[in-house]
């Protein structure tokens, strides 16, 4: 906290971006055994609760961005997939 030569108060950290980001991922597996051989279904979530998780544009020079692209827009959305993983 800054106090102006005015009287007026400034907040900390006022010149900073605001970089919330709010994801819960989950993944539930398994192991059954087969006459010795290992089967594992699972099914993974990720965003499970869809939150925004907004993309904000690059403010740096693309110099300093490995990829070459600017991001923008929102995160990915909830997504979920299945798998199965046997071993013998």
């Amino acid at each position: 906290m800054t106090i102006n030569p005015d009287g007026t108060v400034t907040r900390r950290n006022l010149g900073r971006k605001d970089n919330q980001y709010s994801s819960l991922d989950l993944r539930l597996s398994k192991e059954f055994n087969v006459s010795g051989i290992l089967i594992e279904p699972s099914i993974e979530g990720f965003n499970l609760f869809n939150s925004k998780n907004t993309k904000k544009p690059a403010v740096t020079n693309l110099v300093f961005n490995f990829d070459g692209t600017v991001q923008e827009g929102s995160g990915d959305p909830r997504q979920f997939q299945v798998g199965v993983r046997v071993s013998f």
